[in-house]
């Protein structure tokens, strides 16, 4: 008796479509951390990881990340430059974050919070010690 051979079906999906593909927290708050520092008016404020934040990832650019089912939710931790009108840097952070991350990662971006923790001062004028003394 004489079978006939009968390819799988996996041969005919393209090898690159084969598996899955899982992003990290870590990818999603690396990401989201460059595409942030892009924008000018804010910079990352380092605060502590607090126990309710323990299936997010805290990285050093002030931004946790959590990642379920292809979606994220951020929030952002920053110092916002004196001067500047803080509801319209935070929503250029918005969108700047979530078109890269999903450009570059290919998770969609549900929430980006952004929680401003202080205005940086202007840097004062160079003044010679003997003058400020006066």
């Amino acid at each position: 008796m004489t079978t006939q051979y009968t390819p799988s079906t996996t041969s005919r999906v393209p090898a690159g479509s084969r598996g899955r593909t899982t992003v990290t927290p870590v990818v999603v708050a690396t990401v989201a951390g460059l595409a942030a520092a892009e924008v000018t008016g804010m910079r990352a404020h380092r605060t502590r990881v607090d126990r309710h934040q323990s299936r997010s990832v805290q990285s050093r650019r002030g931004v946790a990340a959590r990642v379920h089912r292809g979606h994220t939710t951020l929030r952002f931790d920053v110092v916002a430059d004196y001067g500047v009108v803080v509801p319209e840097v935070a929503a250029d952070v918005r969108r700047a974050v979530g078109a890269a991350v999903y450009a570059r990662a290919g998770v969609r971006v549900d929430t980006v919070d952004v929680a401003v923790h202080d205005v940086s001062r202007p840097p004062r004028p160079y003044q010679p010690l003997e003058e400020q003394n006066r």
